[in-house]
């Protein structure tokens, strides 16, 4: 009798377990086409990727760098075909797979502006409060990831992890061409909005340096180093100038800058150019740049991008190569 009773819940429970693998399978299905959805869709950095492969054979000029150089060096008003590869928190290790993976396929190039500011020593973009920005680097330009752990991530294969579900639904109710990224022109130069204006006070440049001293870390000093005399051999053995360059920076940061910091790191920068024989323009103080030039204390405007980009070329020209500019912050804070 007990074996009878208990046939009827078979079919119950092989229908509820075959509720449960279709609403499974309804999931995965969804989950991938969201997958499919953002691997169409632009970003940041395919945007730049595919800009820039689209006039590779006939950039003649580079810039490498962060957000300083991003916003801060605009392409189009330098001489010849100049492509602005920076990104946020870009770090040199970052700066010198994108030569790895461009140099090929840049027949015309001549000349890089490679970014060595007060943090670029100091920073590692695994170590950074926008780290996973790694993982589109991974995606977009197949860079590796400097940790094998970090490979156990999700965000190493998932756009839909990456950039969030709502992101993805997103693009797919406003299309495969949403671009979230406008403000990205056609030689990858991010152009600050007129209305993106933020304060230029002690304490408003206080808050921007105690945001870069919570990510600056000395033990990345000597691998960062490293990594930038690694850049500048790879340029060099495929002819092509290198131009270190500090960007500006408005007269409250600077003056709030530790110089135990800063010292170092301008040091190395006027050792390894005269090493290796490259230009280093030191704008860190540039009193051509006034307050209109600037977005925030560290970072130029689209107004203040096309003038420092004139100012560039000319000391470009003009510097012998070899001879670093010195620049020292006299005013630099102790630490």
């Amino acid at each position: 009798m007990a074996s009878s009773d208990s046939t009827p819940a078979r079919p119950a429970a092989r229908r509820l377990w075959v509720r449960v693998v279709l609403f499974v399978l309804t999931l995965l299905a969804g989950w991938a086409g969201l997958e499919w959805v953002m691997s169409k869709s632009p970003n940041s950095m395919s945007i730049k990727r595919d800009r820039l492969e689209a006039i590779s054979s006939e950039v003649d000029t580079l810039i490498l760098g962060s957000s300083e150089t991003y916003y801060g060096v605009k392409p189009k008003a330098l001489s010849g075909v100049a492509f602005n590869l920076a990104a946020n928190a870009q770090s040199l290790y970052y700066d010198y797979q994108l030569m790895r993976e461009f140099l090929p396929r840049l027949p015309r190039l001549k000349r890089v502006y490679v970014l060595v500011n007060y943090t670029s020593l100091y920073a590692e973009l695994y170590d950074h409060p926008e780290n996973y920005r790694r993982y589109s680097y991974l995606q977009e330009f197949r860079i590796p990831l400097q940790h094998r752990v970090d490979y156990l991530d999700l965000r190493t294969f998932s756009r839909v992890v990456l950039y969030s579900p709502h992101t993805a639904l997103e693009h797919l109710i406003k299309g495969l061409e949403a671009d979230r990224d406008k403000r990205i022109d056609d030689r990858g130069w991010y152009r600050v909005a007129d209305e993106d204006r933020w304060g230029l006070g002690m304490k408003d440049a206080a808050g921007r340096l105690a945001v870069h001293h919570g990510f600056m870390r000395r033990e990345h000093f000597a691998a960062n180093l490293a990594m930038l005399e690694r850049l500048i051999q790879l340029l060099q053995e495929h002819r092509v100038e290198v131009v270190l360059i500090t960007t500006p920076v408005y007269p409250t940061y600077q003056a709030q800058m530790r110089r135990t910091l800063w010292e170092p790191a301008r040091a190395a920068y006027e050792q390894v150019a005269a090493k290796y024989g490259v230009r280093y323009l030191n704008f860190l103080n540039e009193p051509r740049l006034q307050a209109a030039d600037f977005e925030d204390s560290d970072h130029l405007n689209a107004d203040g991008a096309e003038r420092f980009a004139h100012m560039l070329e000319e000391r470009t020209l003009a510097d012998p190569v070899g001879i670093p500019e010195s620049g020292r912050v006299a005013n630099a804070t102790p630490d």
